[in-house]
């Protein structure tokens, strides 16, 4: 027995005992009559037996009923409980359908969790975006707005709005709902990274530097993207300088450039841009100083190309020369360069100075067609026919290979010309000539150059 239920009894008890006494020790007080109200009278006893009863009832009724919510809260929250395992369990399913690329199902057991609940938060989420990568963006957009008006105060409804209008290619309202984002919190990097992007997407590369500047501002010493931010940074500026300069604005581009190269002296479009800005200034010598500069420091063979080009586009075939011979003779490995001075030769129809300089390269490069293709055209001319089979024998695709390929390392896109970011992915510094060693590319004088990339 529990001791509330014996302390119960024996209130009881005591009740009964007290009322058992006052009717035997008070029987002539307890048989006086009392009047209620003008309706009649009645005794004492009779009303304090009455007014017992009344408590008694009202008491045990306080009781059940207060035993019966209980009974019907504890069912309800029992189903509650069931119906939430079972919307979590349909959630999950379509968590797994998503993850295995089984989209049509995720949307059915997604669909399912609404019909329950319509107001699921990770539901709404997560259908929205299997609707974003189906290109159903309105449906997403829909979805996530109303999963916004849920939660407010949770910026993941409106980081997914975001993505919505960019895959829809509405960037202004992508870049609305951004302001939105960092109204909320000015400090929130990660909204002013997405906003770096947009803009740099659109090319607004003064707007693009603003983002970026309060990104510096306001990411700490130990961000772990604080090294992409700062690459990121060298990449904006020196698209700021590119456009100085395209409108006419050498000198302002010159200093900028500078400032780029002090930031990174081994930023190789920056070298390239600060020569083509030096020649339009009609400083021409400072700007074969700045391209032999920035082939030392960073041993980028593409300063190879932009010499020999300047030249040749000036009809001087032998400063060309010259060039690309200053070029070797400062080589930690002249591998590279003396490649390119032989494929000049070639151009030039020296063929006999070509032929001087390009076998001895054969056995230092493992995948060199453009090197194989000249030696057989340098034979075929020769009329040495079974040494140019053999040197076609080793061209690996049928191509003009004297024009070289370039590509990018990071996604791996080709294009016949340099650029100073990949059209393919938006990176910086990563498009390089197609040309690979046995040895590696620091011991032919190629350092790593570092990447630069605009992605958040």
């Amino acid at each position: 027995m529990k001791v509330r239920t014996f302390l119960f009894i024996l209130l009881t008890m005591g009740v009964v005992y007290a009322m058992s006494s006052l009717f035997v020790d008070n029987r002539e007080v307890l048989g006086r009559n009392v009047r209620f109200w003008g309706v009649g009278d009645l005794s004492v006893g009779l009303t304090l037996l009455i007014f017992l009863l009344l408590g008694a009832v009202i008491t045990t009724l306080a009781g059940l009923t207060r035993e019966f919510g209980a009974l019907l809260s504890h069912r309800k929250q029992r189903l509650e409980r069931k119906r939430s395992e079972e919307i979590e369990e349909e959630y999950s399913r379509g968590l797994v359908a998503v993850l295995e690329g089984r989209e049509d199902e995720a949307l059915l057991h997604f669909r399912a969790v609404l019909e329950r609940d319509s107001r699921n938060f990770n539901t709404l989420l997560k259908l929205g975006e299997v609707f974003r990568h189906q290109e159903k963006y309105n449906e997403a957009i829909e979805l996530h707005r109303k999963a916004h008006h849920l939660k407010e105060e949770d910026p993941r409804p409106l980081y997914a709005l975001v993505e919505d209008y960019e895959a829809k290619g509405d960037i202004d309202r992508a870049r609305a709902v951004l302001g939105k984002i960092i109204a909320l919190n000015k400090h929130l990097v990660s909204a002013c990274r997405k906003l770096r992007s947009l803009h740099a997407k659109e090319r607004n590369w003064t707007k693009a530097l603003e983002a970026h500047e309060r990104v510096e501002r306001h990411a700490g010493a130990n961000d772990q993207e604080r090294g992409a931010d700062l690459r990121i940074g060298v990449g904006i500026r020196f698209e700021i300088a590119s456009e100085r300069l395209e409108s006419g604005r050498a000198k302002d581009a010159i200093a900028d450039l500078k400032r780029v190269l002090q930031e990174d002296p081994r930023f190789i479009p920056a070298h390239v841009r600060l020569g083509e800005a030096l020649v339009r200034e009609g400083r021409e010598a400072a700007a074969l100083e700045a391209w032999y500069a920035g082939f030392e420091s960073t041993g980028s063979p593409v300063f190879l190309t932009v010499l020999e080009e300047h030249f040749l586009q000036r009809e001087q075939p032998l400063s060309a020369i010259e060039a690309l011979k200053r070029c070797i003779a400062r080589s930690r490995k002249d591998t590279l360069a003396r490649f390119y001075l032989g494929k000049l030769y070639f151009r030039l129809e020296m063929l006999d100075d070509a032929l001087a300089v390009l076998p001895p390269l054969a056995d230092r490069a493992s995948h060199a067609p453009s090197l194989h293709y000249l030696l057989g055209r340098i034979h075929e001319r020769r009329k040495n026919h079974r040494e140019a089979s053999l040197e076609y024998r080793k061209v690996i695709r049928e191509m003009d290979l004297v024009e070289l390929e370039y590509r990018c390392r990071a996604c791996g896109e080709t294009a016949t010309d340099w650029a100073a970011r990949c059209r393919g992915c938006g990176e910086w510094n990563t498009v390089e000539v197609d040309f690979r060693e046995e040895i590696s590319a620091e011991e032919l004088g190629l350092s790593p150059s570092p990447v630069y990339t605009i992605r958040s």
